[in-house]
């Protein structure tokens, strides 16, 4: 039984134990409570022991004693201090009193005399544990008395704000025109003047400027790409034809370019961040090229980087004998592969400050072989020949023998038609010719470049005319010029006026020139068509004379006279009997005259 007592006690002490460590942390609790609860008793009034202000010690003081302290140590030194706005390298710099700003000494007591007072009892005990600690320190708030503050945050920003730049793209009378874009940034006015009112030091203190990123509607990522494009296609291009180059300048590149701005769908450009000031609506810029002008430009390129291939030509010796001028191959530009190729590498980055393109190009063969031409010159013979005779005069001796020896030796295949103006080429001082005079809107202009050229149309026309080929195109002159054939004349005036005739024979044609001091003679050379050619005396009619108050014409000494007229003549083209061609030829001639006769001092007065 003793040893059951004994395991009885020991079981009650036991769990006695247990019972005091389990209420020793609940009876600590209760005392710290009613500690606390009493606490709240005593400092209901005054300011938890060891709570500090912006550092001033206010600990267990009541209200007006905490006024006075923070007014003593704090608003009075406050007002001489230093404030300083800083920017980078840019500082703004005045004084607290001028600004206006000081402790809001109210708002600190409320809160001092506040600190530990509300809330669950864990939070009131560690308010306790933060003040005995020191740990308890209430930042003082700040405000500004008038508009001050306003004021010199405001004249900061206008130092510091930037505008945006909006990036262009633009196409002007010297090129390429770009505005690059730049972001802009604006204050932050309501964060700056927070921020100055947000002070945790009674002494001189720095305040950074806040700044927020401001974008304008065209930024790099709406730009960049776009411009990497136009300044790819504006780079100057060498294109080359085995030994021909052409180099194309930047200018004309430019007018290539298709660019425009199209507003930006969402999530189409890079975010702009959300302190950053976005604008209301967003472009970005799209670049390509303009099909029609690259196709001009291919076909501008092939002109200038063509090597066509040279026909075989014929000459003839003084003493009459023909020999042959050989053909030469050609290299001709393949202009759908180069327009191709300049629509996708135009864009690219030329990768330095030149761009070389190697243009596809063809070999261009001769279509009248030195081969067919020697095939052909056992054969040939002169057909016809006509010669035209004229006033003497230097420049027109000029004009009529360089632009007959344009002619010489060309070869009008089967089929081809010779055009005059097609086969001239240009008529400039640089090639030989000179200013003389010619017919325009029927009156004569002593001052043309070339004037004269209609006596090389009019004789090659009488020479070809009468071997029968096909006449597609023939004009009259202004007036009557009696050196020619009266009716079968042939003018020629650019632009508009051409001289044309077809080779609707089997063989090839040329002709041949001789020019004289006065004269110039034209040689039709083939193998004879064995055609038979008639040409119509001329049918004149409808004379009219010059009127009384017609103006002179200066070609003209005075009282000399050339009556207008209708003169019609027919050519008839038989060949094998049958009527190849019947040509009708209209001419209408003006009236022209030097002006009436000045009679002399002495004459007689009627």
């Amino acid at each position: 039984m003793a040893v059951f007592a004994r395991s009885g006690d020991q079981a009650r002490t036991s769990r006695r134990g247990v019972w005091m460590l389990a209420i020793a942390p609940l009876a600590a609790i209760a005392l710290a409570v009613g500690a606390a609860f009493a606490a709240d008793a005593v400092y209901a009034h005054r300011a938890l022991p060891g709570v500090t202000v912006g550092g001033v010690d206010i600990g267990s003081l009541e209200a007006n004693a905490v006024r006075d302290r923070l007014t003593t140590e704090l608003a009075a030194p406050w007002a001489s201090s230093t404030v300083a706005l800083v920017d980078g390298s840019r500082t703004w710099q005045t004084t607290n009193a001028a600004l206006g700003i000081a402790p809001d000494i109210d708002a600190a007591l409320a809160e001092a005399l506040s600190y530990g007072k509300a809330g669950s009892v864990v939070d009131r005990l560690g308010a306790w544990i933060d003040a005995v600690r020191g740990q308890a320190n209430i930042p003082f708030a700040m405000h500004a008395k008038g508009n001050a503050l306003d004021q010199w945050v405001a004249a900061a920003a206008r130092d510091a704000d930037r505008a945006p730049v909006s990036g262009e793209l633009r196409v002007g009378p010297a090129g390429l025109e770009v505005t690059q874009p730049a972001l802009g940034r604006e204050v932050d006015r309501v964060g700056t003047v927070a921020a100055l009112l947000s002070a945790d030091s009674l002494g001189d203190r720095e305040v950074a400027l806040r700044v927020r990123t401001s974008y304008p509607a065209v930024d790099a990522s709406g730009f960049d790409e776009a411009y990497a494009r136009a300044a790819a296609v504006v780079t100057p291009a060498t294109v080359h034809v085995e030994d021909r180059t052409f180099t194309e300048n930047a200018n004309y590149l430019s007018s290539l370019l298709a660019i425009e701005r199209i507003a930006a769908k969402p999530g189409e450009l890079l975010a702009i961040p959300q302190d950053s000031i976005a604008p209301a609506v967003r472009y970005r810029y799209q670049v390509s090229l303009v099909n029609d002008r690259v196709a001009s430009w291919v076909t501008a390129l092939g002109l200038v980087l063509d090597h066509p291939g040279r026909s075989a030509k014929f000459k003839v010796s003084p003493e009459g004998v023909p020999s042959i001028i050989p053909s030469e191959s050609g290299v001709r530009v393949d202009q759908e592969k180069l327009r191709a190729m300049v629509l996708d590498e135009l864009l690219r980055p030329a990768g330095g400050s030149t761009r070389d393109l190697a243009a596809p190009a063809a070999v261009d063969p001769s279509k009248f072989t030195t081969e067919q031409a020697k095939a052909l010159l056992p054969n040939l013979v002169k057909t016809s020949t006509y010669t035209t005779s004229y006033p003497p005069s230097a420049s027109r001796h000029a004009n009529i023998s360089t632009g007959a020896s344009q002619f010489d030796g060309v070869v009008i295949l089967p089929g081809q038609t010779f055009s005059f103006w097609e086969l001239l080429g240009p008529v400039t001082v640089e090639r030989g010719y000179a200013y003389a005079g010619a017919i325009i809107n029927n009156r004569s202009d002593e001052n043309v470049i070339g004037g004269g050229l209609c006596q090389v149309s009019t004789t090659i026309f009488n020479s070809i005319s009468r071997q029968g080929y096909d006449i597609v195109e023939r004009h009259a002159h202004g007036y009557y010029i009696d050196r020619y054939p009266i009716g079968y004349d042939a003018a020629v005036f650019e632009p508009g006026v051409d001289f044309k005739w077809r080779n609707d024979t089997a063989n090839p044609v040329f002709i041949w020139s001789w020019s004289g001091a006065t004269s110039l003679t034209i040689d039709t050379w083939s193998i004879p068509t064995g055609r038979t050619v008639v040409i119509s005396e001329a049918s004149q009619r409808n004379f009219v004379h010059p009127a009384a108050d017609q103006p002179a014409d200066p070609a003209f000494p005075k009282g000399v006279s050339v009556d207008g007229r209708d003169v019609f003549r027919t050519r008839t083209v038989y060949e094998n009997g049958a009527i190849l061609h019947q040509d009708f030829f209209g001419s209408h001639y003006a009236p022209v005259w030097g002006g009436p006769v000045t009679p002399p001092p002495d004459a007689p007065k009627p």
